[in-house]
């Protein structure tokens, strides 16, 4: 997956951009780690329970232009798509909860539809 000036997570109707207020520390600072190229990495499990797991990856390039969000396995080799799982409520609502905090501490800017290309 290529980063894009904007991303959206696959089966969600949420797209966002880099907050243009984002600086380095302000991804540090929210979860974010420095990557041996220079990129920010956010990595989360989202689903404990499940032997396979479900992480949430959201990566921002070293310029602080552009980003990739996905949801993978455990083992990070396979793409999921969140909303074709079978009692999905609670990643979907980990999901949300973790971009509105992001949203509300300027990482990212929430993109309506008219907005996002």
């Amino acid at each position: 997956m290529a980063f894009a000036k904007q991303a959206s997570l696959m089966g969600f109707n949420r797209t966002f951009a880099v907050s243009p207020e984002c600086k380095p520390y302000t991804l540090r600072d929210n979860g974010f780690q420095d990557t041996k190229g220079g990129n920010y990495q956010y990595k989360r499990p989202l689903d404990v329970n499940n032997r396979h797991g479900l992480v949430l990856k959201v990566t921002v390039k070293s310029d602080l232009q552009s980003l990739k969000i996905s949801t993978v396995n455990n083992q990070g080799l396979s793409t999921v798509n969140v909303m074709d799982l079978q009692n999905n409520e609670m990643v979907v609502e980990k999901i949300n909860y973790i971009f509105d905090g992001f949203v509300d501490r300027h990482v990212f800017v929430e993109l309506n539809k008219e907005q996002a290309e």
